[in-house]
């Protein structure tokens, strides 16, 4: 697992400083950093990405969702709650795909207000005082997350509701007129369908969950082999936790993909 971690400040500089400061951290082995960008909030509530560097730590590594994480700060506070009241139709996809609480999400937005900058970053750390020392004393105020991952589970939940569909389906199509099992072979096909989709979608999503996950360990593996002894059993700790998170994970989806071609079949 990693966490998304976004420090506000009040100006470019201080944001831009504590760009610096997390790329220094990360040299030193105190944390691993995996991708990052800073951002200001223009007078207008978007967000825009002010510097993405394509080399070192502050840059985009393939396959990560940082993207989005800073599409979803691009609102003010309150806006989650609204959008689980239904009256911000997309904010809730967004949240599904970053992984994060709208409590967080509304945290950052009482403190990115517009005219602020930040720096966010997904890491992995082993101590959070490293960083957070850095950031305030650069004047940064500092938010942080887990990345969870929910698309796992509702992958499984639609493959084994679509199964149970397809299977009342054909109980009923077995015992229904001759009229009746054309309509009936319709909506099989469609669930049949729909299965497959999901399925493919287990697939990618496991090949995917393997690059992100091979790309992480072997960032701290570097992280690990140049921290010094204070900060080397918290990084292995961070990558032991990956690895048991990956294990759990790719079973689940695993074992949905099993359950949709045993359907299929």
């Amino acid at each position: 697992m990693s966490k998304y971690v976004v420090t506000v400040f009040d100006d470019e500089k201080g944001a831009y400083d504590g760009a610096r400061a997390l790329i220094d951290l990360d040299n030193q082995g105190s944390i691993a950093v995996y991708e990052g960008a800073v951002i200001s909030k223009e007078p207008d509530g978007r967000v825009r990405i002010r510097d993405e560097a394509t080399e070192g730590p502050i840059g985009t590594m393939s396959g990560m969702l940082l993207g989005s994480m800073i599409g979803v700060l691009g609102g003010p506070a309150g806006m989650v709650a609204g959008a689980a009241a239904g009256s911000l139709g997309g904010m809730m996809v967004d949240l599904y795909d970053v992984g994060v609480g709208d409590a967080f999400l509304d945290d950052v937005a009482v403190e990115l207000t517009p005219g602020k900058h930040a720096v966010v970053a997904e890491i992995g750390e082993g101590w959070t005082l490293p960083l957070d020392t850095r950031m305030e004393e650069l004047g940064g105020r500092v938010f942080r997350h887990w990345r969870l991952d929910v698309e796992d589970d509702q992958i499984d939940r639609d493959i084994q509701a679509t199964q149970h569909e397809l299977d009342e389906l054909e109980a009923e199509w077995a015992q229904a007129s001759a009229d009746s099992k054309a309509k009936l072979q319709a909506k099989v096909d469609a669930a049949e369908a729909k299965l497959s989709s999901l399925d493919e979608k287990a697939r990618k999503k496991l090949a995917t969950l393997k690059e992100q996950t091979d790309a992480k360990i072997d960032k701290l593996n570097k992280q690990i082999a140049k921290a010094g002894d204070d900060f080397k059993a918290g990084l292995e700790k961070s990558r032991d936790d990956l690895k048991a998170d990956y294990e759990k994970r790719s079973k689940k989806l695993k074992e949905a993909g099993q359950l949709a071609a045993e359907a299929l079949g």
